[in-house]
């Protein structure tokens, strides 16, 4: 914004400063032309009867042609033999009083009278023609203020333009790109949010993030913080909830254990997880009293980067799915959800850097999003639970050119035998997603642990035998010295001394 009112400004000036120059040259040419030779004044044919006379005005009378000694009062004086027929002497006085004084005022001067002595043989003048009525002067041309005053409006005109223009340009570049993703059979496809830009290459260690404080939840503190992902360009929500041990002196020095809870779609604008009706706060509040459960810190991301009113507009907005990937031309959630998240959370709070330490749980699409990410991104994550997920990427914003979207599929993933465990559950009534889940588990292959399980009733259902699952292979961090050894899991970060709950 602040280039395009400069560009504007710019531009509006200069057009003012060759408008003002160009005006000035227009009064020194209309000038030009005041100052320029009047007509002669001629009288007209037949206007009179008899030639003027002049009439010399000499100091006193002499007969010889000895030299005058005394000035003259005037030069000479001429006056007309009779005036015009119907004008009246008045008149003419008048108008040649004005013409002086025109003719005094312009060059700033009056006539003296002669200082010398005047001589003036009548025999010698030549009478002159009674001067008439002044001729009305030729109006002042208007032709050069007209081209003046043309160029001048043409010019500004085109100022406007050009700002205008600039302002539309950089206007797009001060707002970013808000490239809307191809939304299949609709006319208008929604749009991310504004993000930030993406960077290449190494990047300075991430400082504390400034969460907000949303209150108390299931006796733990619930924060929020937009995120704007360096690595992705995917500008998003994030919630942490932290568990009420956080807070305790004793537990000033401890690492906590991460959950990373994914909503279903479309996740916009809140996370499903985090619902009460869901439970799930208050089953780790009582997990972790009982013992049962680690102390985990709840990390909730959004799903997808839209706005509501975006997906409303859709017949299907299943349509712009990202599907927890990086799709090509399409937002990355894959790295806005594993590198951006986890980056701002562990530069924020007291969190394990130890993959052990960090598990997945989803519902939905964020089920299928718990079961790819564990598969994908092993050197993050321990283990992950499925409620009622999907184990395939049917998303149309994938391109139609082969292996792209196959690269990413979970089977494929799962063929490449991270060491991680998966834990898939569905309702006894999805017959489908049973047989598909066994299949995948049949697939797995070592250090790769697929189990599976059957829940009646609703998605919340499935909640109790998932986080007993996260329970036992999700390690719950301690303080070490920083002498003593410790033995980690393959991946990115730091080893925790610890031991994996039964």
């Amino acid at each position: 914004m602040r280039k395009a009112l400069k560009a504007l400004l710019i531009a509006t000036t200069t057009g003012f400063a060759v408008a003002y120059l160009l005006r000035t040259q227009g009064t020194k040419l209309r000038r030009r032309t005041d100052d320029g030779p009047r007509p002669e004044q001629t009288a007209p044919p037949g206007d009179f009867a008899e030639e003027a006379t002049v009439r010399p005005v000499l100091a006193t009378p002499r007969d010889d042609d000895t030299p005058l000694s005394t000035p003259v009062a005037a030069a000479a004086e001429v006056r007309p033999a009779r005036h015009a027929p119907g004008r009246e002497p008045q008149l003419e006085q008048r108008h040649e009083a004005r013409h002086e004084a025109r003719h005094d005022q312009r060059h700033g001067q009056r006539y003296e009278q002669a200082s010398e002595i005047v001589e003036i043989d009548p025999d010698r003048l030549t009478p002159l023609a009674v001067i008439g009525p002044e001729p009305e002067r030729p109006a002042r041309t208007r032709r050069p203020q007209l081209v003046v005053g043309g160029v001048t409006l043409a010019f500004v005109l085109v100022a406007g333009a050009v700002g205008t223009l600039a302002y539309d340009s950089l206007k797009g570049d001060d707002d970013g790109d808000k490239t809307a993703p191809a939304a299949a059979g609709t006319s208008e496809a929604a749009s991310p949010r504004p993000s930030a830009s993406s960077t290449d290459g190494d990047l300075a260690p991430l400082g504390p993030q400034q969460f907000q404080s949303l209150g108390t939840r299931s006796g733990g503190q619930l924060n929020h913080l937009e995120l704007a992902g360096r690595r992705s360009g995917v500008t998003s929500d994030v919630w942490v909830w932290l568990p009420p041990q956080y807070t305790q002196e004793s537990m000033r020095t401890k690492s906590f254990p991460v959950l990373v809870v994914h909503s279903a779609y479309p996740g916009v604008g809140a996370n499903s997880m985090l619902e009460p009706g869901m439970g799930l706060l208050a089953d780790l509040t009582d997990g972790i009293t009982s013992g049962t459960l680690p102390p985990f810190v709840v990390v909730a991301p959004e799903l997808t980067p839209y706005q509501q009113n975006e997906l409303s507009a859709l017949a299907d907005p299943t349509e712009i799915d990202t599907e927890c990937s990086d799709i090509p031309g399409k937002p990355s959630m894959a790295t806005f959800h594993n590198e951006d998240v986890r980056e701002a959370v562990a530069a924020t709070f007291r969190v394990s850097a130890d993959r052990a330490s960090w598990g997945l749980l989803g519902e939905g699409a964020g089920g299928l999003c718990a079961t790819k990410y564990a598969l994908q991104y092993g050197q993050y994550y321990a283990a992950s639970a499925s409620l009622s997920g999907p184990l395939e990427l049917t998303s149309p914003l994938w391109p139609s050119a082969s292996g792209v979207r196959d690269a990413q599929q979970p089977k494929a993933l799962l063929a490449k035998k991270p060491d991680v465990r998966v834990f898939l559950s569905n309702t006894s009534s999805a017959t489908a997603a049973r047989q598909d889940a066994t299949a995948f588990k049949s697939a797995a292959k070592a250090p790769t642990v697929v189990e599976n399980a059957t829940a009646s009733g609703t998605v919340s259902k499935q909640l109790p035998a998932a986080l007993q699952f996260l329970g036992r292979n999700v390690t719950d961090s301690t303080e070490k010295s920083p002498s003593s050894a410790s033995a980690t899991a393959t991946g990115a970060g730091t080893g925790a001394t610890s031991t994996r709950r039964p």
